[in-house]
């Protein structure tokens, strides 16, 4: 083909034909002006194709991601319910004359000292915002709770921490003035009988800087509860916006 305009260039100049060959000559830069335009938007098309693909390839890996973290949320609401139960019935006993139940009572503590600390993963968000890939999402809804929840985590991370804070400062009170290894014995993992020693942790249940531990655990597992209610509801609406078709 080269050789093929060459030739024509050729015999035009050789024929003294300089206004046909000007012709000729912008004629054949409008066909490689024409050919370039051409090529990039082929490329240009690759590229779009290229980045849908990645784009596709993103919110599934961010469904996957919340629908893992949906399921956490789940297991560890199951927990969150029975230890709010147990820590209401403790914190209801205060006021009872009758603290020889010793057996319940340690019951009733061994769930109120779990802490059901939930911890989502963010692999996929904080890839996609430190590439700076989340504000390129085509999808806007999906980018704006994507972002309401990078806000509202930090706000439930602090929730956490005080979660595991005032469930230290529990274990903490109760090891100085009742007895761990008769609330170890309800566990399963625990393969050891009661304290052969004295101590009755229902004496516990008469004292007042216990109950004011009961009262900021159960006040921070409430917290907790409207938290991961809030937390379900953004993840669904997510997922909603994440789900390719």
């Amino acid at each position: 083909m080269i050789k093929f305009f060459r030739r024509i260039r050729k015999q035009l100049l050789s024929e003294n034909k300089f206004n046909k060959y000007l012709l000729y000559a912008i004629g054949e830069i409008i066909l490689v002006v024409i050919g370039i335009l051409i090529a990039l938007q082929i490329n240009n098309w690759n590229e779009e194709r290229l980045e849908n693909n990645r784009e596709k390839i993103t919110v599934q890996n961010l469904n996957t991601e919340f629908q893992e973290n949906l399921r956490d949320l789940d297991s560890i609401n199951t927990i969150l319910h029975r230890t709010i139960l147990a820590t209401e019935t403790i914190f209801g006993k205060f006021k009872e004359d009758n603290l020889q139940e010793t057996d319940p009572i340690d019951s009733l503590l061994h769930h109120v000292i779990e802490s059901p600390s939930w911890k989502p993963s963010e692999f996929v968000l904080n890839d996609l915002q430190n590439s700076g890939g989340l504000s390129k999402l085509n999808n806007p809804e999906l980018k704006i709770l994507l972002f309401n929840w990078s806000r509202f985590f930090k706000e439930l991370q602090e929730t956490m921490d005080q979660t595991e804070k005032t469930n230290i400062n529990l274990i903490e009170y109760i090891r100085e003035h009742g007895s761990l290894r008769n609330i170890d014995t309800k566990s399963k993992t625990f393969p050891y009988g009661p304290s052969q020693l004295k101590m009755n942790n229902s004496s516990l249940l008469q004292n007042i800087q216990f109950e004011n531990y009961i009262d900021d655990k159960l006040y921070v597992l409430k917290e907790s509860e409207v938290a991961y209610a809030q937390a379900r509801t953004l993840i669904q609406k997510i997922l909603k916006e994440a789900t390719i078709d």
